[in-house]
């Protein structure tokens, strides 16, 4: 399940350029850089069971992050823009399902200053169980 995230990650580092800072839920990082894209696994849910199988929903969350400058705006928008093209429907690796973008919201925070999105994906994988 976290194996995901750095791999999340490096697909979006690459896919938003040198000017942001793509970080994850389980490094050590400055949060303060702008612009900033924060990937982390928000949380897994039993979807079903059949026989030894359990069925688990993974959801993935991306925060996108800039400083409210009229450019900024442009330059939010545009990452959006990535985050779905990258990620919607993009089968990782050693995974049989793909990503599905399952929200969209706006994100506030607490400094007035700041401004961005979140993106929640989910991946659905199959775990085994014991057949004894």
């Amino acid at each position: 399940m976290f194996a995901v995230v750095p791999a999340l990650a490096t697909r979006l580092s690459a896919a938003l350029g040198a000017g942001w800072d793509v970080a994850t839920g389980n490094q050590s990082a400055d949060r303060r850089a702008l612009p900033r894209a924060d990937v982390r696994l928000g949380g897994a849910a039993l979807s079903g069971t059949s026989g030894p199988n359990a069925t688990l929903q993974l959801r993935y969350v991306v925060v996108l992050c800039v400083s409210s400058t009229a450019t900024a705006f442009a330059q939010l928008d545009e990452a959006v823009t990535q985050v779905i093209g990258q990620l919607h429907h993009w089968r990782p690796a050693g995974q049989q399902a793909r990503l599905q973008l399952q929200g969209f919201s706006e994100v506030d925070f607490l400094d007035q200053a700041l401004f961005g999105y979140e993106l929640a994906f989910t991946l659905t994988t199959t775990r085994q169980g014991s057949n004894d």
